[in-house]
């Protein structure tokens, strides 16, 4: 009889051992999970970043590039991060254009007279490329260069653009 009793006894079920392998290796595989999406996450808010920085500075060059090709009279200060172009677009608010740049943000202004002297914050911090001015002006070739900040590395917008009219003497009252 007592052969017959074990015979009938159910052990199906899930023992002590058994239980606490399938909770150690699920917790491995969350573990995984997790990490996966915390990196995936991070990966993405970089990534986000940069694009955005790199459209603001796309965005920046090509109004730098416009102004100086369509420019009359332009100048950059001495400390290079001052560049003022009157423009042959007149009659429009871009006659009168302002650039300035500073670790603070960059700066721009327009106008159809002439430029205030307190000009609107309009991009985030940028820093400048090796302790270069942000503008040099040489016979009639503009470069200009920074850095715009991001969460991992920062973005370089630069370039070389040359003036396509001849220049005028005077601002012609924009400043």
């Amino acid at each position: 009889m007592s052969m017959r009793a074990s015979v009938d006894r159910d052990d199906s079920g899930l023992g002590l051992i058994e239980l606490i392998v399938v909770i150690v290796v699920t917790g491995i595989i969350m573990t995984a999970i997790a990490t996966i999406f915390v990196n995936s996450w991070k990966t993405q808010d970089e990534v986000t970043s940069v694009t955005g920085a790199t459209d603001r500075g796309q965005v920046i060059g090509s109004m730098i590039e416009r102004a100086v090709r369509n420019s009359l009279y332009l100048s950059v200060n001495a400390a290079g991060d001052e560049l003022r172009i009157r423009t042959s677009l007149d009659g429009t608010a871009l006659r009168c254009q302002g650039f300035k740049i500073s670790t603070t943000g960059i700066q721009i202004a327009t106008s159809a007279t002439s430029i205030a002297s307190s000009w609107p914050a309009w991009q985030p911090p940028v820093q400048a490329v090796d302790s270069a001015p942000y503008f040099v002006l040489t016979n009639g070739v503009l470069t200009y260069g920074f850095n715009i900040k991001t969460r991992s590395a920062p973005v370089r917008i630069g370039g070389d653009v040359s003036v396509r009219s001849d220049q005028e003497t005077g601002n012609g009252g924009c400043w």
